[in-house]
């Protein structure tokens, strides 16, 4: 039982708010993203998860994002099993799902699913877009040389927008040699594998503006734990910090705020009191809180809308805005390598598992 204990790492919006890992996995053989890593999945290599791993996940109870990849079509029944026993105890879940997956996770509060557009778009069929369900979240890969063309972004986002798809968060993911040598080999030619080695990705903002034009949201909103996990004020709170925090870094606004945004968000997410309680009795500057992250929390608590924060609209306006500057990637190299004292590979040694109630 305890092999199959998740990973934790520290949930980020960039990173879909996932929180614990599943530290093995059948693979699909399909192409897909890993959302936890930003990275390219493990696609059609051997298998290294046991079938009793994914049963085991089922008695671990967790109070914050579980990542379920996708699974080769047989793994699908046992996926959706422990996903379901998982959601009613209380833990959010993340169910990702490669074009014309299907799931029995029911669409409740603290369920989230992630269409992988990854198979798609590398096949060029853009026709899978326009079946994706009303609603849908879903995330586009930027690929060099591969994904990486303004005229597919706006044929994906228009087909997407026309289905009725509700978010579409880029994802430019980390590549590995052997990630760029994969990719130049299933498009092959010269032209193709000068683009994946040596040309850089564009800019996940410049995808979301123009996503934003078709009426498609950033950023997936956070998934939020149900009864009887506690804590989702907290956790609502705390995402619209993280959120701030990391517009904030993207639009290359000073380090020092973004980071004190960060750790108040995560302070709160690891927190017992009452925010909510705090500011509607005056309490909240007995907290240890950056002046911009009180004003943040008093917002979203005196919101008509919960959770809404005039700062984070602001920031988000100008992140869309059709004439900014699009080169939001150097920030993340300085904000990753900033962590790595206190992280490893977004890991966080410090959560704990939750008991069972």
């Amino acid at each position: 039982m305890s092999d199959a204990k998740p990973a934790a790492q520290l949930p980020e919006p960039g990173r879909f708010w996932i929180r614990y890992v599943p530290r093995s996995w059948e693979p699909p053989e399909r192409p897909f993203l890993n959302l936890a890593a930003g990275r390219l999945g493990e696609w059609g290599r051997n298998p290294k998860a046991r079938p009793s791993d994914l049963f085991a996940l089922a008695n671990t109870p967790l109070d914050d994002v579980l990542y379920f990849p996708p699974v080769l079509p047989r793994r699908a029944a046992a996926r959706d099993e422990v996903a379901r026993t998982r959601l009613m105890a209380g833990t959010p879940v993340l169910v990702q799902l490669l074009p014309g997956d299907e799931t029995t996770v029911p669409a409740v509060t603290g369920a989230a699913f992630v269409h992988d557009l990854l198979p798609a778009v590398l096949d060029r069929d853009l026709g899978r877009l326009r079946r994706l369900p009303a609603g849908a979240s879903a995330v586009f890969p930027l690929l060099p040389g591969v994904t990486d063309d303004p005229a597919l972004w706006e044929l994906a986002c228009r087909d997407l927008a026309s289905a009725g798809v509700r978010c579409v968060q880029a994802l430019a993911p980390s590549l590995e040699p052997g990630d760029r040598r994969r990719l130049a080999e299933r498009m092959g030619g010269d032209e193709a594998f000068e683009a994946v080695f040596h040309r850089e990705a564009p800019a996940e903002r410049d995808f979301a503006r123009l996503a934003h034009r078709h009426g498609l949201e950033p950023f997936l909103p956070r998934p939020l734990p149900r009864t009887p996990v506690l804590g989702a004020g907290n956790r609502r709170i705390a995402g619209v910090l993280a959120l701030t925090a990391e517009v904030w870094l993207r639009l290359g606004r000073p380090i020092e705020t973004g980071q004190a945004l960060y750790k108040d968000a995560r302070w709160i997410d690891r927190s017992s009191y009452d925010l909510e309680a705090l500011v509607r009795e005056g309490n909240l500057g007995v907290l240890p809180f950056d002046p911009l992250s009180r004003e943040i929390v008093a917002e979203c608590v005196h919101s008509e809308d919960i959770g809404h924060s005039e700062h984070l609209e602001r920031l988000l306006t100008e992140y869309l805005a059709p004439d900014g500057s699009g080169a939001d990637e150097p920030w993340r190299t300085t904000h990753d390598q900033s962590n790595q004292s206190d992280r490893s590979d977004r890991s966080d040694p410090s959560d704990q598992l939750i008991p069972e109630t």
